[in-house]
């Protein structure tokens, strides 16, 4: 009896092994490169230009005033031998206070082009990660994953989805 109980629960045991490698051989994995998604999509191209339209006017306007602190640097870098205690101090006064006004101007514009490109760029994920479902679902895979972030991958047994990726979110 002791023996029988010992072989039934060995070849059941065999039995439920046997099924879990063959549905671990029927997991069906993708694999998507999003750098590669990125670079390809034109949302990308349309969010840059977007963004440089958007900002363009004070972008100009710092560009003035990082040229003007050129001009009146290589002004002070040139007469400031012909110059008076008092002109160099005044001159480097306004360079400085140029300076000053960059930086309190560039600061903010610069936070605010992060904030506005992390807004876009999360409009744009949330459409890549909804195609990448939808094509994962169409396809019945299993799982996907995102190649930066996969160590190693059997390309026989693995499809990359990248490129079915790239030309759904262009269609969008």
């Amino acid at each position: 009896m002791n023996k029988l109980f010992k072989t039934t629960a060995m070849a059941l045991m065999a039995t439920l092994m046997m099924g879990t490698s063959a549905s671990a051989l029927a997991h069906k994995v993708g694999i998507v490169d999003m750098q590669q998604v990125y670079k390809q999509i034109p949302q990308m191209a349309k969010i840059e230009q977007q963004l440089l339209t958007e900002f363009a006017e004070r972008r100009q306007e710092l560009e003035k005033i990082q040229g003007d602190i050129r001009f009146e640097a290589e002004k002070f870098k040139r007469e400031s031998a012909t110059m008076s205690d008092e002109q160099k101090a005044t001159l480097r006064d306004k360079i400085q206070g140029m300076q000053k006004v960059l930086t309190e101007k560039g600061r903010p514009l610069e936070q605010e082009i992060k904030t506005r490109q992390s807004e876009e760029l999360a409009k744009v994920q949330d459409v890549i990660i909804k195609t990448i479902q939808s094509v994962a679902k169409k396809g019945k895979f299993d799982e996907v994953r995102v190649k930066d972030t996969t160590i190693y991958f059997n390309p026989d047994k693995v499809t990359d989805l990248s490129s079915k990726i790239v030309d759904a979110v262009s269609k969008k």
